[in-house]
């Protein structure tokens, strides 16, 4: 549930690889080898109270698999 629609950033621990669509827009894909480790989710896709987060795995994911909503990215590390 949704109290503020803000922007925020999407982490997906123990998926694989796949793509996510939050309320039916098309957020983009995500793969383990990133570098990249969080998707940004713009507030106005948000909708005030329940959102619908639908995401495609594309490999066998592991056990645990989550959903998780961050207010900074996680770009993975850095390399010159």
């Amino acid at each position: 549930e949704v109290e503020t629609p803000a922007d925020t950033f999407v982490e997906l621990p123990g998926w694989t690889k796949g793509a996510v669509w939050i309320n039916g827009f098309n957020l983009g894909r995500f793969w383990t080898r990133g570098p990249q480790r969080s998707l940004y989710l713009p507030g106005p896709l948000l909708r005030k109270g329940r959102n619908e987060v639908l995401v495609l795995e594309l490999h066998a994911a592991g056990p645990g698999r989550q959903v998780v909503f961050k207010d900074k990215p996680d770009l993975g590390r850095n390399t010159p």
